[in-house]
């Protein structure tokens, strides 16, 4: 449905400057997002893009990687004060940009940049497009300065963003945007979609972007199943390779860790699954706050006895 309407809206033209494609985890907001922004910047005017031409070639370098977790050469930085700040995502297309966390936040150097970049007439296509990505994650200065952005939007720009808590958004920016809601997909459309087995297409909860990261990261599964059978050794030898992932890596963990536990507390109806359920859910919220990742994985680890 979500599809069907947004295909109708770029038909017309009359294309809004800022979107907000909200839903749950995985329901397909982000690849909506990149798909969407193709089709806005295609130069044959293809609805979701003709797929040929320059421009839906370079989105779709870019979609690729982003997908994959492959996105190293595609990150741009800004020096400040001699050091390297992360500020987004852009390949070879000179109207498109995609800002995803800086760690575990979007900063507002990120929102100034991306700022400048929104001025600057088109190159290649006749409009741009910014994705802002979990745009829940901004700061309160990073959301503010959008904010300021969307009071005036460039007439030849479109910003796209997405979340899994709209509620986490500040409502004038939900006032200031045309907001769709993405409902979800089932395990038989992720197998599809994703190209996944079963268990990985039930484990992502729906989750396109979870499941091609878990196809992509299978030791990832293996790593939360030998967790859960709560071996000493393997719990410590665990917790010290924890600290050292990227919070990407951590947080697919901690979801799979969700999505069994789940799973298990619906055959088995026991209460400490509920408990241990509360506490991956403390840990993943913690995770930006900079908690001691050791101690919880302990925690949890205890719980799951």
């Amino acid at each position: 449905m979500e599809k069907v309407f947004l295909e109708k809206l770029q038909k017309t033209l009359h294309i809004p400057g800022g979107l907000l494609f909200y839903g749950k985890e995985g329901s397909g907001k982000t690849k909506t997002a990149f798909e969407f922004a193709k089709g806005i910047l295609c130069k044959e005017n293809v609805p979701w893009g003709c797929g040929s031409c320059p421009s839906c070639k370079h989105v779709n370098e870019l979609e690729e990687a982003f997908f994959k977790g492959e996105i190293e050469d595609f990150k741009v930085y800004k020096d400040k004060d001699g050091k390297k700040h992360f500020v987004y995502l852009m390949g070879e297309h000179p109207d498109f940009v995609v800002i995803i966390p800086s760690g575990h936040y979007i900063k507002i150097e990120q929102i100034r940049e991306v700022k400048n970049f929104a001025y600057v007439k088109p190159a290649l296509s006749r409009r741009k497009v910014i994705i802002i990505d979990d745009a829940h994650a901004m700061t309160s200065q990073a959301a503010n300065a959008l904010l300021k952005v969307l009071e005036e939007p460039p007439a030849d720009t479109t910003f796209i963003l997405t979340t899994n808590r709209r509620s986490a958004i500040l409502p004038t920016i939900l006032s200031r945007t045309f907001q769709v809601e993405f409902k979800g997909f089932s395990v038989k459309e992720v197998m599809e979609i994703a190209k996944v087995d079963e268990e990985i297409a039930k484990l992502s909860g729906g989750s396109l972007k979870r499941a091609i990261l878990l196809k992509e990261n299978k030791d990832i599964l293996n790593k939360v199943k030998e967790f859960l059978e709560n071996e000493p050794l393997k719990v410590y030898k665990l917790a010290s390779e924890f600290e050292k992932w990227e919070p990407e890596k951590q947080k697919l963990f901690l979801e799979i860790m969700e999505e069994l536990v789940s799973q298990k507390l619906t055959e088995e109806k026991k209460d400490n699954y509920t408990y241990l359920l509360d506490t991956i859910r403390l840990f993943k919220d913690g995770l930006a706050r900079g908690v001691n990742e050791p101690l919880w994985l302990f925690t949890l680890a205890v719980q799951a006895d």
